[in-house]
């Protein structure tokens, strides 16, 4: 009885080692279909450090004379500047990390791997605003969603420290967020249809994101409620 009861005690084992074995090769062939595939395009593109670059252009384009630049050549300075302190320098900052082996993965499915470059790109963004603050501060509306974008830096890079948020999900609910609040507070109609194409891709996003297993649907909800907060929260402040 003793030999039996031995053997189906091994039998139990090795089945548990077996599946833990088996786990990972389970999820990883989610992106290998053609959903999978899909979803990671949704994310690539629909990326946190381009999601900023995309809104500056959008503004930039149905409402320069709103964002203070109605003058092409200043316009296009300005939209040169942004875009390499909020997503080249931040980008190749990330990537040195990784090439220096303080980031595991360009994934950054494990949270620790978060931690390095959610600090540095928020001070880069912390930087780039106080420059606006101090020599563009004739560009309100930009400086004001600069500081609204980084404050909500700060908070995900605090959160990162414990819990692995979503940041997709933070990055484009705060857009739908600043969106929101500028088509109220400027009663801005045009933004119609923008804010509703973003609302229904912040939708394809976070389910791209729970389809790839890269989150929880409490981390995509945490994120969505953070960045929509933060974001409307910021335009309403201009009263």
């Amino acid at each position: 009885m003793l030999d039996n009861q031995s053997d189906s005690n091994d039998d139990s084992a090795h089945s548990l080692i077996t599946r833990a074995k088996y786990i990972p090769s389970e999820l990883l062939p989610v992106r290998e279909t053609p959903t999978g595939r899909a979803a990671l395009v949704v994310s690539v593109l629909l990326h946190p450090l381009l999601l900023p670059t995309y809104l500056f252009l959008l503004l930039f384009w149905m409402s320069p004379s709103m964002m203070g630049v109605s003058n092409d050549d200043i316009r296009y300075r300005i939209l040169l500047l942004l875009i390499v302190c909020t997503l080249l320098i931040p980008l190749l900052s990330t990537y040195m990390l990784y090439r220096l082996g303080s980031v595991k993965s360009l994934h950054m499915e494990d949270r620790q791997d978060r931690v390095f470059p959610f600090v540095s790109t928020t001070l880069f963004y912390m930087l780039t605003t106080y420059l606006f603050v101090k020599q563009l501060s004739a560009l309100y509306l930009i400086t004001l969603i600069l500081g609204g974008t980084t404050f909500c830096l700060l908070v995900l890079t605090v959160i990162s420290f414990f819990w692995k948020i979503s940041v997709h999900s933070t990055s484009i609910a705060g857009i739908v967020g600043f969106l929101i609040g500028l088509y109220y507070h400027y009663a801005a109609v045009e933004y119609f249809y923008p804010l509703l194409l973003v609302i229904i891709l912040a939708g394809i996003l976070m389910s791209a994101r729970l389809y790839l297993n890269a989150h929880t649907p409490a981390q995509v909800m945490a994120g969505a409620v953070i960045g929509l907060s933060i974001g409307l929260g910021t335009i309403l402040m201009m009263g």
